[in-house]
């Protein structure tokens, strides 16, 4: 077994990059989660009391984005179709103040691979327009599609907003991008009456063309499907002739077999 020597100077960049690598991973972990933080109060200066609380979360929460209740407890308002966070049996002392922390999934984000997808669709229309009615209006929503595309990668990845404002920002991108794929989708439905049904010319292009069959291959076809029809014909009354001789014989040997017990019968009671 060798034993690997890093000279001091080399030591010191394997373990600068070490502590680079765990920083960045930490501030990943970090930055994919929201921390709530529910604030339970005792005003009274002089009497221990009990300081129900609940406080509803934003209406995009479900249980599985929710990583750590901090002690508190995970409910759902029907009537508001929200959930909500709540513990009725926290006593406090006087003027005593506790903070839980209520951990989730930072699910305020617009996934790149959704903005991707619009965009390889907004290049190809936009080719698909070119030089028809529908250039320009193509071209307008490319303009908003590249404008909302780069607001949405600037505001969603700012560290320095509040929690408020990064769920409020998703939230109005989100309406943003979603009148936009409204847009992209009936430019797809223009597009798609443009091109209309398929013609003999467009099908003459298609590498799915196919020749008719000449003569000879016709009647080829013809006499392999009559060869196979006739063989199956003769397989059939093959089986068919088997079956009724083992039939006959079965018949046969049971009649011979009733006779003689017969026989035997009759000799008994002659004895008799």
């Amino acid at each position: 077994m060798s034993i690997v020597l890093f000279k001091p100077a080399k030591l010191v960049k394997i373990m600068i990059m070490i502590i680079l690598l765990c920083s960045a991973a930490s501030f990943l972990l970090e930055a994919a989660t929201i921390k709530f933080k529910v604030v339970a109060a005792n005003p009274s200066q002089v009497k221990r009391q009990r300081v129900p609380i609940q406080v509803y979360l934003p209406e995009e929460v479900k249980p599985t984005d929710i990583i750590d209740l901090g002690g508190l407890n995970l409910e759902f308002d029907a009537e508001k179709s929200l959930y909500y966070v709540y513990n009725e049996n926290i006593f406090l002392e006087p003027k005593e103040i506790r903070t839980f922390e209520v951990e989730i999934n930072d699910i305020w984000l617009i996934p790149e691979g959704d903005i991707a997808t619009l965009d390889t669709k907004v290049k190809y229309l936009l080719k698909a327009f070119e030089a028809s009615e529908y250039e320009d209006q193509m071209k307008t929503i490319a303009e908003q599609f590249d404008l909302l595309s780069a607001e949405i990668s600037k505001t969603q990845n700012d560290d320095g907003m509040s929690r408020s404002q990064h769920i409020g920002i998703f939230r109005t991108n989100s309406r943003a991008l979603d009148s936009l794929k409204e847009k992209i989708l009936e430019m797809e439905r223009i597009l798609q009456r443009q091109q209309g049904p398929l013609t003999p010319d467009m099908l003459a292009k298609t590498k799915f063309k196919t020749d008719a069959p000449t003569k000879t291959a016709t009647w080829i076809a013809i006499f392999i499907i009559i060869f196979f029809l006739g063989l199956i014909s003769v397989i059939v009354f093959f089986t068919w002739y088997r079956q009724g001789k083992a039939t006959e014989k079965i018949l046969a040997e049971a009649k011979k077999d009733a006779f003689v017990d017969f026989g035997e019968d009759k000799d008994k009671k002659k004895k008799e």
